[in-house]
């Protein structure tokens, strides 16, 4: 499989509104060769596009290109560790402003999408209520997860 990078797939350049994530995490060797392939959309279900460019994780939407996270990756000893984060915070590419609810959709993002880790749950909102079936499924759906998570 090849690595995805920039030339991939079409990007919009990273925004300059933008907020400070403090997202936490680590990875072992072996998931860091997992992530740095990214994600190269296959479908128009695909709603991510990722690629590791130098220390940096891009995370864009595959629609429109717009960045909306990105994560800086430090190694240390035997482990990569995230030593910066940001989230787009232009109200004309992406509406989110919950820094708690972006980290959860981050951590969604690695660990069910890149890592495909068994269990892993689509993050609700705050005050959305119970997501609609559709939604966590549309998201989950053949990358390897039940049609119901569980």
């Amino acid at each position: 499989m090849n690595a995805a990078t920039r030339s991939s797939w079409k990007t919009l350049a990273s925004p300059k509104d933008r907020e400070p994530l403090l997202f936490e995490a680590t990875f072992s060797g072996e998931e860091y060769e997992v992530i740095r392939n990214g994600i190269i959309p296959k479908a128009m279900e695909d709603k991510w596009f990722i690629f590791l460019e130098g220390d940096s994780l891009h995370f864009h939407r595959s629609w429109t290109g717009a960045e909306i996270y990105c994560i800086r990756l430090q190694h240390e000893e035997d482990q990569w560790r995230v030593s910066d984060s940001w989230v787009n915070r232009d109200p004309e590419q992406y509406k989110g402003s919950d820094l708690a609810y972006d980290r959860e959709l981050l951590q969604f993002i690695i660990d069910g999408l890149i890592l495909r880790k068994s269990g892993t749950r689509f993050p609700v909102p705050p005050g959305s209520g119970a997501a609609p079936k559709g939604v966590v499924q549309h998201q989950l759906v053949g990358r390897g997860f039940p049609e119901k998570p569980g």
